[in-house]
């Protein structure tokens, strides 16, 4: 295994630039204001560990539900990464929708090099030891310390406020790239999923390379990585490839990876790409082709229930299909007289696993009164209007049965 590291100057004063675009107090004019996003909420909070308020980023899915749950997006470097990643979440799940609804909370740096950095190292942007009193890396190091302030405070916070489902990834890029690696290295049950654009797997001679060959091993269950990077250096390329041979080398059967190089896109350029291919190795197969008009003629409710089953073996925990998903399944089925029991099927399934949701009750009440089961819709209809006593066209619904 080669690692380069060393005086290769041309990488630190590449990584150098790269470090100034997203510190605050340097070139931030560079970096568009996560705060004034769209959809972001912004909260601060006080961090014990860190002994620091903290800002962060939160998008939640348009529409969401308290009573569905969403995997976690946790992004570094917030104020220079959450307008292209929300924006693609976005997409993807709601218009595309190829990969789940996602929270996405992105965090904004207050020291990017000491939260960002496993080590402390003297080595300064030019390739050489600095340790005068405005050394790059005069606070660095505070990586294990930022980890725990993701792991015992943010997160807790997060899976207290918002619907979650048991699913995270950590995504970087640059220097939170090597903390992306470096807590799959290091801490593998912190995350499912792990995204790192162009780690700088350069930092303090190679250390994380050198971990992940001592350390890495094969207690890792079940995780994801995507690793990338641009057209930088031959050496910061070397490190990438020394990584990919670390991970070929051991073949850990936990671990699902691939490696992406981008060789016409700059170490600033490459998020945008990387990111896509990242979250589209995470999730490759999560939606049905619903739209399609081949699949339509073939759908049932058990090929809908199978995929969610499969979907849940995959990621490690029970994903239960989304309420609106279901519905609309349930609606366009109850349509076609061979395929109304289908729906019935799909929609006491929505019921069961959301049974305060009055829509869920009177769409089973709507479908069974299609069948001719005046019974069973009039149960249905009293449910949902015990859940929503102000719905008239319910009650109206309820009113006509029972005579």
């Amino acid at each position: 295994m080669k690692t380069t590291f060393n005086s290769n100057s041309i990488i630190y004063s590449l990584l150098g630039a790269v470090f100034c675009i997203v510190v605050p107090g340097r070139i931030n004019a560079q970096v568009l204001d996560s705060s004034k996003t769209a959809g972001v909420e912004v909260k601060t909070f006080y961090s014990k560990i860190l002994n620091e308020k903290r800002r962060i980023f939160i998008q939640t899915p348009a529409g969401a539900k308290r009573y569905e749950a969403y995997p976690v997006l946790y992004l570094l470097d917030g104020e220079a990464q959450t307008n292209l990643v929300t924006g693609q979440v976005q997409y993807l799940s709601e218009s595309y929708k190829v990969i789940p609804s996602l929270i996405v909370v992105a965090i904004e740096n207050t020291d990017r090099t000491r939260d960002l950095t496993p080590t402390h190292s003297i080595i300064g942007p030019d390739g050489k030891p600095d340790t005068s009193a405005r050394a790059f890396g005069r606070t660095s190091g505070g990586g294990e310390n930022f980890l725990r302030f993701m792991k015992e405070e943010l997160m807790p916070y997060i899976e207290s406020n918002y619907p979650t489902a048991p699913y995270k990834i950590l995504s970087g890029h640059s220097l939170g790239g090597l903390m992306a690696i470096s807590c799959l290295v290091n801490h593998p049950d912190y995350f499912n999923a792990y995204i790192a654009i162009s780690p700088s797997l350069q930092w303090d001679n190679g250390v994380v390379l050198t971990q992940a060959a001592r350390g890495l091993n094969k207690k890792i269950n079940n995780r994801i990585l995507f690793f990338s990077d641009a057209n930088e250096d031959p050496a910061f390329h070397q490190n990438q490839l020394s990584l990919d041979s670390i991970l070929k080398q051991k073949n850990i059967p936990g671990l699902t990876y691939k490696r992406m190089f981008y060789p016409e896109e700059t170490h600033i350029s490459e998020p945008v790409k990387a990111f896509y291919d990242g979250i589209r190795l995470v999730y490759p197969n999560w939606h049905l082709p619903y739209n399609s008009s081949a699949f339509k003629k073939t759908m049932s409710s058990q090929i809908i229930k199978d995929h969610f089953a499969a979907l849940s073996k995959v990621y490690g925990y029970t994903i239960i299909p989304l309420h609106d998903e279901i519905n609309l399944i349930g609606r366009f089925l109850r349509n076609d007289p061979a395929r109304i029991n289908d729906a019935i099927d799909l929609l006491q399934m929505n019921t069961v696993n959301y049974p305060n949701s009055a829509t869920a009750w009177e769409t089973l009440g709507d479908t069974f009164n299609k069948t001719g089961d005046a019974a069973k819709a009039l149960s249905s209809y009293q449910k949902a209007f015990l859940l929503n006593a102000t719905n008239e066209s319910l009650a109206q619904k309820i009113k006509k049965l029972e005579k």
